[in-house]
């Protein structure tokens, strides 16, 4: 007869009936979870501490912090390979704990310090959409005993126990409790810009990116056969060549949502990037989609340019994307100068927008569609959001600012500024 394990969420429910465990319900929780853990940090940094760690991930905290407590690291995973220690991680004061690919905790972030001075437990759910913590002994001896029943191999529990017996939970001292909870208030979001979204929306737009660009990739492929043919006329020629254009500007935009989403699951290799070469293929490009929405557009570039630390694939993506993105936000007969600088350490491209108002032109509306993707109900085009395209300028070594110019000036409309590293 199997056994169904709880979760810590549902183990820790009769303790937080008991006001044991602060609980925090809010769309966003996992960002509550960064704050919490960067404020655990900062106590592990400040204090030489001895104990066990028990978690999901292994890296939970930074390698300086095990550089200098003496923290016996215990995670629990249902991966075979790819979350084994490595780099910093004291290899020899680690434990594995394997656990299987149907178990619930799997899809649970938690952490659990047990130190001399205090004990602490973080969790965060996707079930409840909560992120929980708690200070005190019952909840966190709760939690301990929900892991212990994953241990398959007596020589690991029994090594836990004996652990657990050198560092037995204590309430802590008071100062410790409300230090902790003063910092954890005052602590800045570390996702401030772009929270992280709940893994539904991502499986919502890989699903639908994937749905997208299939078809759109199959008729591509038709239509350039069709153009391979010679008894076609030059006006079905010229339509067929539209439609690809239309399939390539479709599938481009939607690899740029995907490669966001994917952001997290594989790390952005960097090279020397020259950018005129991105540039000189994108400004032809972008001038064709300019002259299709009645916006003009121009660029100025410096006689000599540096080569920068990029992602030349990615970069040419997300400028694609951005510039996409800005053509549609205004009326016809605006103008955009694209500028190349150096500014310091940094490549600076700059896009300044003139907006003619002649005739009372509206702003073509744009209304958010989660956190992630940007609605143009005139045309239904998506576009990445402002803070999930800074996300993917950051993993690319660089940032983005936004602002509005003044409206006495020659340009007064967006400003959008890109900051690339030199290599």
């Amino acid at each position: 007869m199997t056994i169904e394990l709880l979760t810590l969420n549902e183990a820790l429910s009769e303790s937080q009936a008991k006001g044991l465990v602060e609980e925090l319900y809010q769309t966003d929780a996992r960002e509550f979870w960064h704050r919490s853990i960067a404020v655990l940090q900062q106590f592990v940094r400040q204090s030489q501490l001895n104990g066990l760690l028990l978690s999901h991930y292994p890296y939970i905290l930074a390698n300086p912090v095990f550089l200098q407590a003496d923290l016996q690291t215990w995670v629990f995973t249902a991966s075979k390979s790819s979350l084994f220690p490595r780099g910093n991680l004291p290899l020899g004061d680690t434990q594995i704990v394997q656990i299987a690919k149907s178990d619930k905790l799997q899809h649970e972030w938690f952490c659990i310090l047990v130190t001399e001075a205090f004990s602490i437990l973080i969790t965060s759910s996707p079930k409840t959409h909560s992120c929980a913590w708690t200070l005190h002994p019952e909840a966190i001896q709760v939690a301990i005993a929900t892991l212990s029943v994953r241990l398959k191999r007596s020589e690991q529990l029994k090594l836990l126990q004996n652990k657990l017996q050198q560092f037995p939970l204590v309430i802590p001292d008071y100062r410790i409790m409300s230090r902790f909870g003063a910092i954890l208030m005052a602590q800045s979001s570390m996702h401030q810009e772009l929270p992280i979204p709940e893994i539904q929306e991502v499986d919502i737009i890989k699903a639908i990116t994937h749905e997208v660009r299939t078809p759109l990739t199959t008729i591509r492929m038709l239509v350039r056969s069709l153009k391979r043919r010679k008894d076609i006329t030059t006006e079905v020629k010229a339509r067929l060549e539209q439609v690809d254009a239309e399939c390539t500007e479709q599938i481009e935009r939607f690899n740029l949502i995907f490669e966001a989403a994917e952001l997290d699951n594989y790390p952005i290799v960097l090279e020397a990037t020259k950018i005129e070469n991105i540039l000189s293929g994108g400004f032809l490009r972008w001038q064709e989609q300019a002259v299709r929405r009645q916006i003009s557009l121009e660029m100025i570039l410096p006689t000599e340019i540096a080569t920068i630390s990029s992602n030349s694939l990615l970069l040419s993506q997300v400028l694609n994307g951005l510039f996409d993105r800005l053509i549609r936000s205004f009326p016809p007969d605006s103008h955009i100068q694209l500028v190349l600088t150096s500014a310091g350490e940094y490549l600076k491209l700059q896009f300044q927008s003139q907006v003619m108002r002649h005739g009372g032109a509206d702003f073509p509306l744009l209304k958010a569609v989660g956190q992630w993707l940007m609605l143009q109900p005139e045309t239904g085009t998506l576009s990445l959001s402002l803070p999930t395209t800074k996300t993917l300028l950051k993993a690319l070594g660089g940032k983005l600012t936004v602002r509005m110019h003044s409206t006495s000036a020659a340009y007064d409309g967006e400003i959008l500024t890109i900051f690339l590293p030199f290599n």
